[in-house]
């Protein structure tokens, strides 16, 4: 009889040897990859989970919805519109709800690191739970904006009303389950990206009017801004999403061997700016905070500045091309700085577009780099043999 072997690594067959039961793990492909694990692992399918949980807060959003459409005795609701209680209206107003703390529960449950703090798990986990309830909000208000034009004055009777928002708050909560249950480093750092870019965007545009970039980039935090806590606010969860990727990233790490005291130096870098980024928020450039936003901002860069430098020091293992992409970004910093204020090019407000542009860029560009060191050293060489 012919038997079949694999040869692997002795550090590999150590590390196997803590997942395995009696000796033994299961194999199974996914999406082209092949996982090893312990298999009394329940292996419920995220998808059936997210299907599981979403029933029930679907039917009650159905009930409380049909509830109030009932009780404001209109024989007809609208699909969209303010003028009464719409399907558009409760169907954004119970799927926040009910996603936000869905989103909670279910974190909490399947996602959550026990050897965490109590602390890092309650800020990761509202932190998450509010990005992501937020970035469907937003969805939702342009997803109904665009159904208001297209089906302009729609109404159903109470009972099909309400049975669209179950459908529609099904969908939200569905799909913020399904975030929950696959919180991963990659999906982290899209969220960063979309909460932060997104909220300065909003910023932006609703301050046009004011010609905000004759002033300052920081103007749009200030009280003359028009709703200037969208920008304040975008910058300080932000930084709270900084500093989850900052454990989710060094958590991984600190279980691999290359970890070390210059690793240890790089994590405080990324929660000193995170905090910083934090601060820029917190205290606008306005009367007795002026001076701490501006110590933060500078703050910011400057520390960006020095892990750029010392970044061969810090990572030693870094590749010759993100090495050169930082020297790249480190030059670009330097000639924005002369060009606003040796030869005065620039503005305040495009210099200051350009040098966090350049210092958020490369801090998540640099996140990525050591998520492929964290790859490469977590690969081994494995033999197939037939006897």
């Amino acid at each position: 009889m012919t038997k079949n072997y694999l040869e692997i690594p002795e550090e590999l067959y150590n590390k196997l040897s803590d997942y395995a039961e009696n000796g033994q793990l299961s194999i199974r492909l996914e999406n082209q990859q092949i996982l090893l694990e312990n298999p009394k692992i329940n292996h419920t399918n995220k998808q059936n989970l997210a299907l599981h949980y979403f029933i029930v807060p679907s039917l009650a959003s159905g009930i409380i919805a049909l509830l109030i459409f009932l009780s404001t005795n209109h024989p007809q609701i609208a699909f969209t519109g303010s003028r009464h209680l719409s399907v558009a209206s409760l169907s954004i107003i119970l799927s926040t709800l009910f996603g936000f703390f869905g989103f909670i529960w279910t974190y909490l449950r399947k996602s959550c690191d026990l050897s965490k703090s109590k602390f890092k798990i309650f800020r990761e986990t509202l932190t998450l739970s509010v990005a992501y309830t937020s970035i469907s909000f937003a969805v939702q208000i342009i997803f109904w904006y665009i159904i208001g034009k297209t089906f302009s004055g729609v109404t159903f009777d109470p009972f099909t009303a309400g049975f669209l928002v179950l459908v529609f708050v099904g969908i939200i909560f569905y799909f913020l389950i399904s975030a929950a249950l696959s919180i991963t480093l990659p999906n982290l750092i899209l969220l960063l990206f979309t909460t932060f870019i997104g909220g300065i965007l909003v910023s932006m545009a609703t301050n046009n009017q004011k010609d905000w970039w004759q002033h300052n980039f920081s103007f749009l935090g200030t009280g003359e801004a028009t709703q200037h806590w969208q920008f304040n606010i975008t910058l300080i969860f932000s930084a709270l999403i900084l500093l989850t990727i900052t454990d989710f990233l060094f958590a991984e790490f600190s279980k691999s061997s290359l970890y070390n005291y210059k690793f240890k130096i790089v994590r405080v870098f990324y929660i000193l700016i995170a905090f910083l980024i934090a601060f820029v928020g917190i205290f606008p450039a306005q009367s007795w905070t002026m001076p701490i936003h501006n110590n933060s901002a500078f703050g910011l860069v400057a520390v960006v500045l020095i892990m750029i430098i010392f970044l061969k020091w810090l990572v030693p293992t870094v590749s010759k091309e993100f090495l050169a992409l930082s020297w790249t970004a480190l030059i670009a910093l330097i000639l924005s700085a002369v060009a606003f204020m040796g030869i005065h090019y620039l503005s305040l407000t495009v210099f200051e577009i350009i040098a966090f542009a350049i210092a958020f860029t490369w801090l998540v560009m640099f996140i990525n780099s050591l998520r492929g060191i964290i790859q490469e050293g977590n690969e081994w060489q494995v033999k197939l043999l037939q006897k």
